[in-house]
């Protein structure tokens, strides 16, 4: 069965600026074993997280990135990119 790469995918980042298709952003994935990653890989996404890194942030010099799901720091570590 399909499963939608985000299931809240953000519309801005959390300056304002927009996420929406053709704006600048890079999309990826990173493995990890937090709680959250070790859930979602229960419903057959994966063990890691989806990332968005907003490009116009970057182009501010700002490492502005949001994950799906939420990345829980307390409970596991991302590996390093």
């Amino acid at each position: 069965m399909p499963v939608p790469l985000f299931s809240n995918r953000p519309e801005q980042c959390p300056l304002g600026h927009s996420l929406a298709r053709g704006m600048p952003q890079t999309i990826g994935w990173t493995p990890c074993i937090c709680p959250a990653a070790r859930e979602a890989d229960e419903h057959g996404r994966g063990l890691g997280h989806l990332w968005v890194r907003c490009g116009t942030c970057a182009a501010e010099g700002r490492d502005t990135v949001l994950y799906e799901p939420p990345h829980d720091v307390a409970g596991g570590r991302a590996a390093p990119w």
